[in-house]
């Protein structure tokens, strides 16, 4: 993990091991040893995955929990609007993001793969909504929402693409392998 305020991004290399890559490229395996080598200066992807916890029905929190003592209706509709703001950001859950990088095409290919078909969101609800989430929530029922931007995984497809073009003109070595 990172120390300090340092952002630490999730990395997929071909085997499926987690590194930690801090400002300044340099990548951390899970041994902690720094990794300044030819590979950790791989062309990679970033992509950008969003997860949120919602409650699934506000409806009757707003019903029950939004009302105005104010005459003027101009003045009613602004007291009601701020009441409402209030109560749902009093309500929300909280969200996370999550920098994932991929090395290698094929990840990125079935990682988006399971994004569009729900598995991605199906195998984060195991991780995300948990036991004291569910308890938090009480009697009401929490949703999870992820998004992936459609731009961040074209952009990475091309990239990753273009690595793996590369390595094929190299006999299967990346541009910084070849001597």
């Amino acid at each position: 993990s990172a120390e300090g305020n340092s952002r630490c991004i999730l990395s997929l290399c071909s085997l499926c091991h987690p590194v930690c890559v801090r400002p300044g490229g340099a990548e951390i395996d899970r041994s902690g040893q720094s990794n300044t080598g030819p590979l950790a200066f791989q062309q990679s992807s970033h992509i950008r995955l969003r997860v949120r916890a919602e409650y699934l029905e506000h409806e009757s929190a707003l019903r029950d929990g939004v009302s105005s003592n104010k005459r003027q209706p101009l003045e009613r509709q602004f007291d009601l609007f701020s009441r409402a703001n209030s109560l749902l950001r009093a309500r929300d859950l909280g969200s996370i993001v999550c920098d994932i990088k991929f090395t290698e095409l094929d990840n990125l290919e079935a990682f988006w793969a399971d994004y569009l078909s729900g598995a991605l969101l199906e195998a984060l609800k195991g991780v995300f909504i948990t036991d004291s989430l569910r308890m938090a929530a009480g009697s009401e029922g929490v949703r999870l929402l992820i998004s992936v931007d459609q731009d961040d995984y074209e952009e990475g497809r091309r990239l990753l693409r273009a690595k793996k073009m590369m390595s094929y003109g190299n006999g299967g070595r990346t541009d910084t392998q070849a001597s």
